[in-house]
């Protein structure tokens, strides 16, 4: 079945109600590479929001990023525009910077995205929208140029009602 080969292949193991996540906040340290690349080992807030944006009340962004139990765990705040399509709109946006994420840090394997959103009814409320675990190998089988980004939160929503 379609939905089960992308599943496998989006590699989403955990979906669930946002929840807290614990850990120690990820710190500064070295200046990135000429290359644009930090040193190995050295994932920042600072590095991941200039991947991944930084969250303000009308921009989608990283709120916190803490390393935890082998993954790195990223408080994603989504901003949608419109205030529809919630699911395809974020698909479009995550999937680019899934993958640039990965290619900035190269010792990245696991990353924890727990996403919250803006309410359509009642602005500056931030609600909690969906969280979902991506790893390395997964994300490099996946064959970017052909795949669909809104496939990644479609994964996850019908997972989650299955």
């Amino acid at each position: 079945m379609r939905t089960e080969r992308l599943i496998r292949t989006a590699g989403i193991v955990v979906l669930a109600v946002l929840a807290g996540a614990g850990g120690q906040a990820c710190r500064g340290g070295k200046a990135p590479t000429a290359q644009g690349a930090p040193p190995a080992g050295d994932i920042t807030l600072e590095g991941v929001k200039t991947v991944l944006g930084a969250a303000n009340d009308y921009a989608s962004g990283v709120l916190d990023a803490t390393q935890g139990n082998g993954e790195l765990i990223v408080a994603y705040r989504y901003y949608d525009v419109d205030l529809q399509n919630y699911e395809s709109d974020f698909a479009n946006e995550i999937a680019p910077r899934v993958q640039a994420l990965f290619k900035r840090f190269p010792t990245l394997d696991r990353v924890r995205f727990l996403v919250t959103s803006n309410n359509p009814v009642t602005p500056g409320l931030w609600e909690p929208f969906t969280e979902f675990v991506l790893d390395r190998k997964t994300v490099e089988e996946i064959h970017w140029t052909g795949f669909l980004a809104r496939d990644i939160l479609d994964l996850v929503i019908k997972h989650k009602k299955s």
